[in-house]
C-alpha cells in the first residue's frame, strides 16, 4: 500500500494510506475546491468522525451516524445516485451526516438529515445528496432537551471537546 501525506490545521500532518482517500463525485455543497476526503476518528469510542479535506487543510467536517442518537433515519437513494456512485448493495453504503456544534452551547448541536454524505465504502466513491419529501430537517437536535437535562454532563463534555477542537 502506498501512504500519502495529508497537511491539516486541526491534526497537523497525516499519513493515511492512499486507498482510505475518498473521492467526492460532486463536491460538498458550498465547498467545490475539496473533492478528496478522508475519515479521521476523533476519539476511542466516539460516535463522532471527522471528515478531512485532502485538499484544503483548514476544511475538515464533524459527521456521525444519527442512529447512534437514536433517530430513526432511512431514505431510499434513487437509481440514478446510485449509479453515480457505482452502489450495488446497500450495504456497500455508508451514510454520515455533517454536526453544526455551537460554541456557546455544545449540548444543542445539530445535525443535516436533509443533506447526508454517502460513500460507496467499496469503491470509495461519495456524494451529498439532497433529500426531498422526507420530513428530515437540516438542523435535526442530537440530544433532545429532555435527555440533556437528565445527564450529568458528559455528553455535553463530549460535544464541548469536539466544538473545541472544531475550532468554533
Amino acid at each position: 500500500m502506498t501512504n500519502m501525506i495529508i497537511d491539516t490545521v486541526r491534526f497537523g500532518e497525516v499519513e493515511v494510506e492512499e486507498n482510505r482517500v475518498i473521492h467526492f463525485v460532486e463536491p460538498i455543497l458550498g465547498f467545490e475546491k475539496s473533492l478528496r476526503y478522508v475519515i479521521l476518528d476523533h476519539a476511542e469510542d466516539s460516535p463522532f468522525k471527522w471528515l478531512q479535506s485532502a485538499d484544503e487543510p483548514e476544511l475538515a467536517f464533524v459527521v456521525t451516524n444519527p442512529k447512534f442518537f437514536g433517530i430513526d433515519y432511512e431514505f431510499e437513494l434513487s437509481d440514478d445516485l446510485a449509479g453515480r456512485l457505482t452502489l450495488e448493495a446497500a450495504e456497500d453504503a455508508l451514510v454520515v451526516t455533517i454536526v453544526n456544534i455551537p460554541q456557546e452551547d455544545p449540548g444543542k448541536m445539530t445535525t443535516n438529515l436533509l443533506g447526508p454524505v454517502v460513500i460507496n465504502q467499496k469503491l470509495r466513491k461519495a456524494m451529498q445528496i439532497v433529500l426531498t419529501d422526507t420530513g428530515y430537517s437540516t438542523k435535526a437536535r442530537l440530544i433532545p432537551d429532555d435527555i440533556l437535562q437528565q445527564t450529568t454532563g458528559s455528553s455535553s463534555s463530549a460535544a464541548s471537546r469536539a466544538s473545541s477542537e472544531k475550532g468554533e
